[in-house]
């Protein structure tokens, strides 16, 4: 699949409705749990995140995939903790961003170990459609190098947080700088992908961000 080809056209309607609504919620949800910290009041944030776990779920097992299941006991697990079990919302609130963390650098990394190709390599041959050349393959593993060390670090980064800091210095870090840092991360690694790999087309940074966005990564990982 070329990064860019239009898929709506075979994709349910209900399915592009949980995914419009999947991507409402996750956009939401950051300055939610940061103004419920803010406030003093978590139950809009946790609402939203069990939604999240569950739309999650419905669109994997939309797609055949089976672990989704495993989600929908998350989500369970997680209201049992929340209701017959009192559990505390604040610290529940805090495991996603060390759990999301966690599980991209084991992606992220798992990529690079011998006899599999980096996902970033990935990514690049299903955006421009052909193979890598040596050079560009070279700088792609590096780049997934990169993202696979940025990950571990943001996840010890929230670990830590989660112990050690006050409530509104770890939502801060959690839900504005991390996303300013990973979106800091893409923009200069672009510029200097212009620079190592000129004999490959660049649409543009936005151009860029929406043709990943458009790509099957259900075909990648």
């Amino acid at each position: 699949m070329i990064a860019g080809k239009p898929t709506n056209a075979k994709t349910p309607p209900l399915q592009r409705g949980l995914r419009s609504a999947l991507l409402v919620l996750l956009l939401v949800y950051p300055l939610t749990l940061h103004l419920g910290i803010l406030e003093g009041w978590l139950l809009p944030a946790v609402a939203i995140l069990l939604a999240l776990v569950l739309l999650s779920a419905l669109l994997m097992l939309g797609n055949g995939n089976r672990s989704g299941w495993l989600l929908l006991l998350a989500s369970l697990g997680m209201a049992v903790w929340l209701t017959a079990m009192h559990g505390n919302p604040r610290l529940l609130l805090r495991l996603p961003p060390v759990a999301i963390n966690g599980i991209l650098c084991i992606l992220f990394g798992a990529t690079l170990l011998a006899g599999q190709k980096p996902l970033i390599t990935r990514f690049a041959e299903t955006m421009h459609g052909h193979a890598l050349d040596a050079a560009a393959q070279r700088y792609t593993r590096g780049v997934t190098i990169l993202w696979t060390t940025l990950f571990a670090l943001m996840m010890t980064e929230s670990a830590l947080l989660a112990l050690l800091a006050s409530p509104e210095t770890w939502s801060l870090f959690t839900n504005f700088i991390n996303y300013v840092v990973v979106l800091l991360v893409f923009f200069l690694e672009y510029r200097l992908r212009i620079r190592r790999l000129p004999q490959l087309q660049h649409p543009g940074f936005a151009g860029f961000l929406l043709a990943l966005s458009r790509i099957d990564w259900r075909r990648l990982l």
